[in-house]
């Protein structure tokens, strides 16, 4: 006979996955409702419809629509942390910058142009939120190779970070607007590469 802590356990985390699963069901069914609609056209009861969940569950797990733009960002940071932080295979700083960019733009292409047409914004600032981990990771990847001295030291690790979003975001940005009809991994590596150029030692 199972042990009474071990069956409580295995209970707990039987309990977790469900959650979990609910949750994963809801914030895709409203991606996919931003896709088929655009993110105002469509409501919270909508998404609980298409989840096949209440909406009283939609709000256990989410405050409001624009939770469900936060998760996007909440994945990437995710992404980048379990994924990304110590996947290097190159052995130069400015080598790994850019292979830190070849996992955004998958990161991108993989959430799809419908998504990224939704959320590339200015009214959207969760881009810019402190703190994020993907942009500290960047920022201690700009620092180490400061201090191997790869990357140019005469101008804050922070300012840039920014330098290199901004012509990330702006690569994303204009892969929606030209509907995805190019490679956008292909690009942001050929663009990364000419930009880190111009920031090495």
């Amino acid at each position: 006979m199972l042990d009474k802590s071990i069956m409580e356990n295995r209970t707990n985390i039987t309990r977790k996955e469900q959650a979990e699963e609910t949750r994963n069901r809801i914030y895709t069914s409203a991606i996919k409702l931003m896709e088929e609609n655009g993110f105002g056209n469509f409501t919270i009861e909508d998404i609980s419809k298409k989840a096949g969940v209440s909406v009283g569950a939609f709000y256990h797990y989410f405050d409001s629509k624009n939770d469900i733009l936060a998760e996007i960002f909440y994945r990437a940071d995710d992404f980048f942390s379990t994924h990304v932080v110590n996947s290097h295979k190159k052995s130069n700083i400015p080598e790994q910058i850019i292979e830190f960019f070849d996992h955004y733009a998958k990161f991108n292409a993989d959430c799809g142009v419908d998504t990224t047409q939704q959320i590339f914004n200015p009214k959207i600032k969760f881009f810019i939120e402190k703190g994020r981990p993907m942009l500290e990771i960047l920022e201690d990847l700009i620092r180490k190779g400061q201090e191997k001295n790869e990357i140019r030291g005469d101008t804050d690790a922070k300012e840039l970070v920014r330098y290199l979003l901004s012509m990330a975001r702006g690569v994303v940005f204009d892969w929606s607007l030209y509907d995805g009809n190019y490679d956008l991994e292909a690009k942001m590596h050929e663009y990364m590469e000419i930009l880190v150029s111009t920031i090495k030692v």
